[in-house]
């Protein structure tokens, strides 16, 4: 019988005889500084919760925790490098929805099976969307929007942080929930897409809380609904998507701690009950509130049953909008 490269590996680490060579056992775990590997440039959100999460995983587990960017396609390049790190309990990845669950269905060679190559630690976010448009449109709610899209002669642009980011599909969902149709602009991030939409280069867009809340605070911006099924305690006044008329519409951005497939049992444990006990300290959980994100903390187990359904539920939205991108 022939195996294959990832068959042997996955019976090989069962049975003990293939891991990280510098563990003898789960007691001596750690005995040297560890990796959090940031699939994204510095200074956004994952950057910022990796570091939180690590700050307190070093005082917990006596050994630094260094964090290290390894950014590109669509968070790809990061998530791979981790995946190719089997059994090595000192490189650990701060995942992302986009490609955990999402770039699977975007692109032909992730270069990695989320499945297979990793175990879920613990979700540390879950962050909701606001659909905005610049305060210049006359806009005021997901209704007047919808007329504006549909009006005789309308061309309507929206724009997002890129193709295939969670702000992307949101719009896709967006599209396909009501029979409307927008044409995408993909810009190189966040920032620039915000810039777009208050210069009403585009008409709106989906993003993340934390980068619109000033404009909407200085009244430049409307926000006309948030992508949770609950409205969020930051902006109370915000309808839902679902209360807008949006019926079944729910897209977060969620990111979380992940190992490298084929680490010991004890480790994978010890590991979740310190990332838990380290989100749930109240200076990392007033960061990750000021995000938009309610305690979501959770299991290994629940956080795999997650990374399992968005995957099914973004591939749907995919397949239907017949989006693909190269890479």
């Amino acid at each position: 019988m022939t195996l294959s490269r990832r068959q042997f590996l996955t019976s090989a680490a069962a049975l003990g005889v293939v891991g990280f060579p510098g563990i003898v056992s789960a007691e001596d775990w750690p005995s040297k500084p560890i990796r959090i590997i940031s699939p994204y440039p510095p200074g956004g959100i994952v950057d910022i919760l990796a570091r939180l999460v690590g700050d307190k995983l070093s005082q917990s587990l006596k050994q630094p925790v260094l964090v290290e960017s390894k950014a590109g396609a669509g968070g790809n390049i990061g998530t791979a490098y981790v995946a190719r790190s089997r059994g090595d309990p000192y490189t650990l990845l701060l995942g992302a929805s986009g490609p955990l669950a999402i770039n699977v269905s975007l692109y032909k060679n992730i270069g990695y099976d989320v499945a297979a190559d990793f175990t879920p630690i613990s979700l540390l976010a879950a962050t909701p969307l606001v659909l905005v448009t610049s305060a210049d449109t006359g806009v005021k709610n997901v209704s007047e929007l919808l007329s504006r899209i549909k009006s005789p002669g309308a061309k309507a642009f929206y724009g997002s942080a890129g193709a295939g980011t969670p702000q992307h599909l949101a719009g896709e969902l967006f599209k396909q929930k009501t029979g409307t149709t927008s044409t995408h602009v993909a810009y190189k991030g966040g920032a620039p897409a915000v810039v777009a939409v208050l210069g009403s280069e585009v008409l709106y867009a989906f993003e993340n809380l934390a980068l619109v809340d000033a404009h909407i605070k200085s009244g430049r911006m409307i926000p006309l609904a948030v992508t949770t099924t609950k409205r969020t305690s930051l902006l109370p006044s915000v309808p839902t998507m679902m209360e807008s008329g949006i019926a079944d519409f729910e897209a977060r951005g969620w990111y979380g701690l992940l190992a490298p497939a084929g680490l010991p049992d004890a480790i994978i444990k010890r590991l979740s009950e310190e990332t838990m006990k380290a989100g749930r300290m109240p200076d990392v959980r007033a960061k990750i509130a000021a995000f938009g994100s309610d305690d979501v903390i959770n299991t290994p187990d629940e956080f795999r049953k997650l990374i399992t359904a968005e995957t099914a539920k973004w591939r749907g939205i995919v397949e239907a909008g017949k989006i693909t991108i190269e890479g």
